[in-house]
């Protein structure tokens, strides 16, 4: 309850201090709360803002998600069950994670088409290390005596993967779930801004040339909405794992 109530003051201080430089500053510059709301209001009231920038960008974020949790797990329980093939990706892990995204979205911008190929494969190249440690590690936390026992007991395969491998696997993987969630978004946004990709990053830019700074600024807002829908939901699905 004091959280939720600290959650509020907070929100409250934000929205006065934001409405307070708002009024000393140009609209252009920094819009206040009621505009930035009118903003988003239309936005989303907008058909064509469904059909043509949010949901390809959701796409685009999803499809490189699933790329990467794909090829993320397949290296993270290899690398786990023969540890000399984690050593031999070892150094294009520490490239893809030491890169920074502006550069490997301008790489793929340079190899591919600039389309949706070139969003999917950026998001996926940042997140296969990321989810490839997380499996890792998560395999690494399953209690080999607890999973011995199961085994001397025959318990069901299904219920084993239940109780004990799907909880362990989850205390790693749930938090880069929420963590590559969040950055799926912000590489597909990035990448589709410096391609000239139909989607958010478009509409970010076309927001600068013209100068609505309040339609960005509700931009940025679903955005967050977004990700912080996609971070409930992964918290929520923790005590749900852990309890079966």
């Amino acid at each position: 309850m004091k959280q939720r109530l600290a959650f509020v003051v907070g929100t409250v201080l934000l929205l006065s201090i934001w409405a307070l430089a708002a009024a000393n500053n140009l609209p252009a510059i920094l819009p206040g709360p009621i505009p930035v709301l009118q903003a988003l209001v239309t936005l989303v009231l907008a058909k064509e803002f469904w059909t043509e920038t949010l949901l390809p960008s959701i796409g685009r974020a999803a499809a490189g998600l699933a790329l990467a949790f794909v090829f993320g797990a397949a290296f993270g329980l290899a690398g786990w069950r023969w540890p000399v093939i984690s050593a031999l990706f070892a150094p294009l892990r520490l490239i893809l994670l030491g890169m920074p995204a502006p550069i490997l979205a301008i790489l793929c911008i340079l190899w591919f088409d600039g389309g949706s190929t070139t969003v999917i494969l950026t998001v996926a190249a940042l997140l296969v290390p990321v989810l490839q440690i997380a499996i890792t590690e998560g395999m690494d936390a399953i209690d080999q005596q607890l999973q011995e026992m199961a085994r001397i007991f025959r318990v069901p395969m299904l219920r084993q993967f239940q109780r004990i491998l799907l909880p362990a696997v989850w205390t790693a993987l749930g938090p880069a779930l929420r963590v590559a969630v969040a950055n799926a978004l912000r590489v597909t946004l990035l990448t589709e801004l410096l391609a000239g990709s139909e989607g958010l990053g478009a509409a970010v830019q076309r927001t600068q040339s013209w100068l609505q700074t309040d339609r960005l600024f509700a931009l940025v807002i679903i955005i967050l909405l977004l990700i912080g829908l996609t971070d409930a939901v992964l918290t929520a699905m923790v005590p749900r794992r852990r309890d079966q």
